[in-house]
């Protein structure tokens, strides 16, 4: 019983220190020196929302995969909510992720449809190393899908080299397949949510999208990011800025980043062109159909009038006809009959006649 007392405290006083400072992935994830710092410091301080942005976007890096909301748009189950896993890639400077969507997917049918969209990122940390699930950040992340222009051959290249590196499994259904149709996307995110633990150590909120896309994240080249085991040094000291090297890339692919962007965005109004279109299309076959189907109606109650009248004029010939043909049997029987009394009348009178002479 002593034993167990003991090893109850120990517990208790592990899970306590634990719990007061949930911060798993920051150490291993080398979130940031102020998080590093707070495993050994006691005197820990709330990350800012600028730590918070960073934090984020370390997540968002170093995962690949994510739940892809999107609502039904039509059908039974219309305004129903369906989240999916979903592979993905960060593989650009701006917080935009890479996607290979599958077009027969929900997913894909629902923001086809004009589905809302949003990803749920969350950090699953190695066997041993949290105490609590529910201490681990995650993040919601709102925001649009964008086909990569498939003449552009560049970036689907770089989509498909970046993606295959996080994803090697993903060959099998790359575009072009002869399985399913596939196409690498864009998502563009527009709103970011951060829940980074619990509430007494971590930032919960909203943070602004100008602050999640100016982190810089340095990109080893299709490098897959480490992830941590019981055997990594605790010691790690990265902060998330790039070098200078990473800088200078930067500086001399700017200008190529421009372009990309301007032509995303020309592709992006493109596509909501081409969707709104498709809604358009969709909307006046709804009213063709419906006006078919009126017209449909309103024949079948025309020839069902028609059949009506036909019946009732065929029946009130037959009724004329059985008319015609009762009143001729009872003119004949009639006419039998006289002639029956006529000839009874005349024999009757030629006996007396006989008679008389």
């Amino acid at each position: 019983m002593r034993i167990s007392a003991a090893l109850l405290v120990s517990a208790a006083l592990l899970f306590d220190s634990a719990a007061s400072h949930p911060l798993s992935f920051w150490k291993h994830c080398s979130q940031s020196k102020v998080a590093d710092a707070a495993v050994v410091d006691l005197a820990y301080t709330k990350p800012t929302m600028e730590e918070a942005a960073v934090q984020v976007r370390k997540l968002v890096f170093k995962e690949s995969l994510a739940d892809l909301n999107t609502v039904f748009q039509d059908g039974e189950l219309a305004g129903s909510a369906i989240g999916l896993l979903e592979y993905y890639a960060d593989c650009d400077t701006d917080g935009s992720l890479t996607l290979l969507m599958v077009e027969v997917g929900h997913t894909f049918k629902n923001w086809r449809a004009g589905s809302p969209v949003s990803l749920s990122i969350r950090y699953t940390a190695p066997f041993g190393h949290s105490l609590s699930p529910a201490s681990e950040p995650r993040a919601s992340l709102k925001g649009s899908l964008l086909f990569i222009p498939e003449d552009d051959e560049e970036a689907i290249e770089h989509a498909e080299r970046c993606f295959l590196v996080r994803h090697p499994d993903a060959k099998a259904w790359l575009p072009g397949n002869k399985v399913h149709k596939t196409a690498f996307m864009k998502f563009d995110v527009e709103s970011v949510y951060w829940l980074g633990g619990f509430g007494n150590v971590a930032y919960i909120g909203d943070i602004p999208l100008g602050l999640y896309k100016n982190v810089t994240i340095k990109h080893p080249k299709f490098k897959r990011p480490h992830f941590p085991s019981k055997h990594d040094d605790d010691d790690d000291d990265s902060d998330g800025d790039a070098d200078e090297s990473d800088f200078e890339k930067e500086h001399h692919h700017r200008d190529n980043r421009k372009q990309k962007e301007n032509k995303l965005k020309s592709h992006k109004q493109k596509q909501k062109q081409v969707q709104e279109q498709e809604l358009k299309q969709k909307q006046e076959q709804k009213q063709e159909q419906k006006q078919e189907q009126k017209q449909e109606q309103e024949q079948e109650q025309e020839q069902e009038l028609k059949q009506k009248l036909e019946l009732k004029q065929k029946l009130e010939l037959k009724q004329k006809l059985e008319l015609k043909q009762k009143q001729k049997q009872e003119q004949e029987q009639e006419q039998e009959e006289n002639t029956h009394w006529l000839f009874r009348v005349q024999r009757f009178l030629g006996f007396y006649q006989e008679s008389e002479e």
